[in-house]
Parts: structure tokens; C-alpha cells; sequence
């Protein structure tokens, strides 16, 4: 053989070498080691260089460091993964009728947007409207609706995922993004515990061009190891919060210990998640869960991917350049006797976790640490660098050590400069608003105090005012600058008889309560208006949920879904007009159609989805929860959209006249 083709062959060699190699690389070694050539398919993941966290430098640093931190969990543990065997996904286009891609037409028309708590920061919701169109979760399907003019209203079409679970979506421009649960096999069915099922849970995060309406087409498709937790959508730019727990890594069945190193898959090509991509703190904690933070450019289907373990995220706050995650910390004490019962006692932190988003990148900056639990999203806020936060120490059953509810405000890198404790002794908050350089804070015992507070200085905040009122507010909502809108229940206070065998002085909750607050004068806020619905029973999604809430200020309309509990007359008058825990019967369920404006609500109607059939079904104590119940409402020009599992119903909003009606099965 000459040189010449002794070269040749040898370069052939050595290039079926490198391609088993990559092959063997890809699809046959062990799953611990991740894949070394994935990013030839494509995939752009960037290590943080600036995080003030550290970074696994591989897979086995990062497996040990679990074994170190985690406590260990095998087949026949206390934990496990409760999320339930699913097949492999597919996607199904269903048309609801023929002809053409429809044409949007009505561009200047004014609609109603999802009730969010920061401006330029979109929350997901299962009912959006680009003012020409409906898109709607559903009956376990994505519905898309042409929705104006109403009097053509008719469904387009549907998306299906088989199996999966569909949460929420975002509507922007063209493009239609989609938040699911599904699942992941780790082992066979016939290999795992009911402790240790098969699978492990993940989120679907799905990208549709929905330039032509009757016919989606995918355009990415992402998914993620990790529960659903939320997701924001600012910009070209939608980031999303998955969470899982550490114990699906590392397993141990039947004596053998099992590594799932967490995976990502984009459009269906499947790689391991970075070791370093994956932050840490060297602490000696035990750390049971971890967060993925992904960022996904709709314009381009750019994707980018942070993993924390930094604890159980239980609430998420979002501004436009950051994205805080809470976590409880407890440290138990002792325990104590309340009413002949055991209760531990602790001390209960909340960590705040501050992670920047800058144009898709994702960077951890740093986190603080406060005294108590908080609420919810709105017990915090980001105003000129600064983080304010709203908590609650203890509970109020409590005798001895009373609740105590506190304001603290953090500076940029979360370090403590000012706070207010020690509010409304022996109470606990029931919603808290911040607006700008004021915040508004209402606690409940037997009473509704309605706190005004002034966060001008940052490093001197003050309570200049108090309001207190029967009931309390779940919800507030600025109307304007000197007003705001809150919703909660009425409460009686209960009497001598049942606070003496309960030993505790309390109130019982009654009907749904929207008052408006004017506080032109902080130092002295006053109640202008109030309206009940209903007695005890009466509910509202409005309550637990603000994106149930429509208001806009402009055309003076307030609307809520309800479902309407009353006591009869004959039942008052037997009691001595005195309600306390008495429920009242299921009558109605929902929407409730208000007039607001300065002087207060004027009570304009009421629409439902149900008919008579419905309500012969209805649960004399839970009221009604099918599929004709009320979730959501919106307008798009002057009509009123009421929205169910089986309908949209179209209203005039001038005189609430039905227009028409799109059934959606």
C-alpha cells in the first residue's frame, strides 16, 4: 500500500472512530454523564459566570453534593412523586369549521386585558383576547373563538394534548403560549414502588403560529423536569418556574441506587441539563427541591435555562428585571397546649430569593431573609430598587405569644434598612396592596382594619392611618390614586356562648363584601360605598384569585363570578335575625354586573349559565360546580363575554341583553 492511499484509509478510520464516538456519545453511555455533543443540535445554554451562587464543575460533584445535603430516600420512604403515568404526548388540530383563514378586522376596538399586578408584566390565565379573538382552556383543550363582532361570534377551533394537563396561556402578536403538566418515564412499570412510581412529573411549555386560526402550527416546543409552578411574560420574552424534588434524582429501588439527572427537551431532542447550570449554596442545609428558570424568545424560539437549589418556592413575586421566589424557614422551639390540643412551637422565616431577567438572561443576585410568612404575590413589590414585603408572625389562636404583622423593605442587594412590626396585635393579614411610594394593609380577628402607610422614605415607613370596619378584604385594587376597591366578606361577631367554648373572641364570615376606600386624606381614610352578596356560604374565585376580577375605571364597570348562598327569611326569624354560622342555600352562580364609580356601586344585573336542570343537580351545602359555572368575564367593545366550560355568553353591556352565545362542545 502506498503512502497515498495508506493516508486515505487511515483518514477513513479515524472518521468512522469519531462518528461511533459520537454516536456512542449520544444515545448508549450512561445517563449520569450528560451528553458532551448536544450542543450540535442547536441548543443555547449559557454558563452564568457572574452568579453569586456556585456551579458544579460535573455531574458527580453535583450527585455528591446531594448525597452530603438531601436527606436519602428509597423504596419504601415517606416521599414520593404523586404525579400519575402518562403516555407519550401528541398533538391534535381539531377545525370547527371550514373556509378560509379569517381576517382581523378590527384592530381600534378596545378589550379587556388579564387583571395583573405589575404594568408590562403579563401574568398567564386560562382566558385571553386579542380583541378579535378568544382563546380559552377548557374541557382539558385550547378553544379558539372569533369573538368580534359578537353577533357572529362561532368557534374556529381546538388543541388538544391527549393526556396532559393544560394550566394557562399567553396570547402575543401571532404567537399562542401554552403551560402543561405531563410526565417523564424514569423506570418500568413493573419496577417501582408505590412510593417510587415510574415517572416523574414535567411542564410543556408549547409555542403555536397562530397567524391562521382554524390551523395552528407548532412552532416550539420546550419541555422541562419539574411541577409548574408560574410563569411572566415581558417583552419578546416568556420565563417560567418548574420545581421538583431532589429525591427523583437520586433514588434507591431494591437496593440499587438510580441517578435521573434532570433533562430539557426542545423540539422533541432531548439533553441533560448542564452541571453548570445547576447553582448551589455551600451551606450545610437540607435541600429538597430545586428550580428551573427558563427563558423562551417567541420571535425567535431562543431558549435560555437556570437551575436553583434554593428551597421550596412557595410564592413568586415579578417586576420587569427581577423575578423573587419565598421560601419558609422553620426552627422549632417547643410545643404548647391550645384547647386541650399539642401545637409545635417555631420560629418561621421567609427567604427571599432575588433573580435577575435581563432581555432572556437569567442571573441570581442575592437573598434576605425576614421575620414571618406573607400571604401572597401581593403581600410583596419592587419601587426604586427597593423590596417591600408584608408578613405575618404566629397564628392568631395564639394566647400567649399574640400574631403580629410587620412591613420590611430591602435594599437592592436584600439587605434589611427599615421595617414595621408589630401590627394589629394578635391578628394575621388578609391582603395587602403597595402602590408606588404607599401601601395599603388589611388584617382580620373580628374586625377589618384598613391600614394606609406611607413608603416615601424608604428608611423611615409609617402607618398615618386606620380604618376599622365589619368583615375584612381578601383582594384590593386601586380604582385611582385615592381610592381603592376591596373585596372580602362580611363578618358578626360571634357570641359570648361560642366564644366562651371555643375560648377565643372571634367573628363568623358571612357574605361576599365590596367596599370602595377613599384615601385622599391618608392620615384618615373613610369607607364610601359597600355592598353585600349573599350570606355565609356565598363565595367568589374573585377572593383567592385576582384575574377572576374585571374593573375598568372608564367605562364605570365592575364584574365578579358568585356563587350565591342565602338563608331564607323563616330561618332569620327563628334565629332572631342573628346569622352567625348558619349557611345559607345554594340560589345562584354567576356573574354579578356592577355600575362604580366615586359615590359607590350601582347593582346593574346579573347573568348565568345555568338553567334549570343545573340547578336541580346543584349540592345543598357546596353549591354549584360544573360545567356551566362562571370563571371568567371580559369585554371587547360594548359586549360583555361571560365564560364557562360549556359557553361564552355574549351580553350588551349597556343593558346586559344576551347577543349571542357559543357553545363549546
Amino acid at each position: 500500500m502506498n503512502k497515498k492511499n495508506w493516508k486515505k484509509n487511515g483518514i477513513t478510520v479515524l472518521t468512522i472512530v469519531i462518528v461511533l464516538s459520537f454516536v456512542y456519545s449520544v444515545n448508549v453511555q450512561p445517563a449520569v454523564f450528560g451528553n458532551p455533543f448536544e450542543f450540535i443540535f442547536g441548543f443555547n445554554f449559557e454558563k452564568n459566570q457572574d452568579s453569586n451562587l456556585q456551579t458544579f464543575s460535573d455531574y458527580k460533584e453535583f450527585i455528591n453534593f446531594l448525597k452530603s445535603n438531601n436527606h436519602k430516600f428509597t423504596s419504601n420512604g415517606y416521599y414520593y412523586d404523586s404525579s400519575p403515568f402518562l403516555s407519550p404526548r401528541s398533538l391534535k388540530i381539531a377545525d370547527g369549521s371550514l373556509g378560509m383563514a379569517e381576517s382581523d378586522s378590527n384592530d381600534n376596538i378596545e378589550y379587556s386585558e388579564t387583571n395583573i399586578q405589575v404594568e408590562g408584566v403579563d401574568e398567564p390565565d386560562i382566558v385571553k383576547t386579542d380583541g378579535n379573538y378568544i382563546y380559552l382552556v377548557a374541557n382539558s383543550k385550547i378553544y379558539i373563538i372569533k369573538a368580534y363582532p359578537a353577533e357572529n361570534a362561532k368557534l374556529l377551533a381546538n388543541i388538544s394534548m391527549d393526556d396532559e394537563t393544560i394550566i394557562n396561556i399567553f396570547i402575543k402578536n401571532d404567537k399562542l403560549i401554552v403551560f402543561a403538566l405531563s410526565s417523564r418515564t424514569i423506570f418500568s412499570k413493573q419496577n417501582y414502588s408505590y412510593y417510587l412510581p415510574p415517572s416523574l412529573s414535567t411542564t410543556i411549555v408549547n409555542i403555536y403560529d397562530i397567524t391562521d386560526k382554524k390551523d395552528p402550527e407548532i412552532f416550539k416546543e420546550v419541555e422541562i423536569d419539574g411541577r409548574y409552578i408560574d410563569s411572566r411574560l415581558i417583552g419578546k420574552n416568556v420565563y417560567v418556574i418548574t420545581q421538583e424534588n431532589t429525591y427523583n434524582i437520586i433514588r434507591e429501588l431494591n437496593g440499587n441506587e438510580t441517578v435521573t439527572i434532570p433533562e430539557i427537551s426542545i423540539n422533541n431532542i432531548v439533553r441533560k441539563i448542564p452541571a453548570e447550570n445547576i447553582h448551589y449554596s455551600n451551606i450545610s442545609e437540607t435541600l429538597d427541591t430545586m428550580n428551573h428558570i427558563i427563558s423562551i424568545n417567541f420571535d425567535n424560539g431562543d431558549v435560555k435555562q437556570e437551575s436553583y437549589m434554593i428551597g421550596n418556592s412557595q410564592n413568586m413575586y415579578v417586576s420587569k428585571n427581577n423575578i423573587y421566589l419565598t421560601t419558609s424557614s422553620y426552627e422549632y422551639i417547643e410545643s404548647n397546649i391550645f384547647n386541650g390540643r399539642v401545637f409545635p412551637d417555631y420560629i418561621q422565616n421567609t427567604i427571599i430569593h432575588k433573580i435577575s431577567i435581563n432581555n432572556g438572561k437569567i442571573k441570581y443576585i442575592s437573598k434576605g431573609e425576614v421575620p414571618g410568612h406573607i400571604l401572597n404575590q401581593f403581600s410583596m413589590d419592587e419601587y426604586n430598587n427597593y423590596f417591600r414585603i408584608a408578613t405575618t408572625v404566629g397564628n392568631v389562636w395564639e394566647q400567649e405569644t399574640k400574631s403580629k404583622n410587620n412591613i420590611y423593605i430591602l435594599d437592592k442587594n436584600m439587605n434589611l434598612i427599615s421595617k414595621i412590626e408589630n401590627i394589629a396585635p394578635g391578628e394575621k393579614i388578609y391582603s395587602a396592596r403597595f402602590m408606588g411610594e404607599k401601601a395599603y394593609l388589611v388584617t382580620f380577628k373580628k374586625v377589618d382594619p384598613f391600614f394606609t402607610i406611607d413608603l416615601s422614605d424608604p428608611n423611615d415607613p409609617k402607618i398615618l392611618g386606620k380604618l376599622k370596619i365589619p368583615g375584612y378584604s381578601d383582594y384590593l385594587h386601586p380604582y385611582d390614586e385615592n381610592h381603592i376597591i376591596g373585596i372580602g366578606k362580611d363578618t358578626v361577631e360571634a357570641l359570648e356562648s361560642q366564644k366562651e367554648s371555643r375560648n377565643l373572641d372571634f367573628a363568623w364570615y358571612q357574605g361576599i363584601k365590596i367596599a370602595l376606600f377613599d384615601v385622599t386624606d391618608f392620615d384618615n381614610p373613610q369607607i364610601v360605598s359597600q355592598v353585600v352578596i349573599g350570606d355565609r356560604g356565598t363565595n367568589s374565585p374573585a377572593l383567592y384569585d385576582h384575574k377572576a376580577f374585571l374593573f375598568d375605571k372608564e367605562k364605570g364597570l365592575l364584574v365578579i363570578p358568585v356563587s350565591v348562598h342565602e338563608i331564607s327569611e323563616q330561618v332569620k326569624e327563628q334565629n332572631n335575625n342573628y346569622t352567625g354560622n348558619i349557611y345559607g342555600d345554594f340560589t345562584f352562580q354567576g356573574s354579578y354586573v356592577y355600575n362604580i364609580n366615586l359615590d359607590g356601586f350601582e347593582y346593574k344585573g346579573r347573568i348565568t349559565h345555568m338553567d334549570e336542570q343545573d340547578f336541580k343537580k346543584t349540592d345543598y351545602y357546596w353549591g354549584y360546580s360544573g360545567y356551566n359555572q362562571i370563571k371568567r368575564s371580559l369585554y371587547i367593545d360594548d359586549f360583555l363575554y361571560t365564560i364557562s366550560d360549556n359557553m361564552i355568553k355574549i351580553n350588551s353591556l349597556s343593558d346586559l341583553s344576551e347577543i349571542n352565545s357559543v357553545l363549546l362542545y
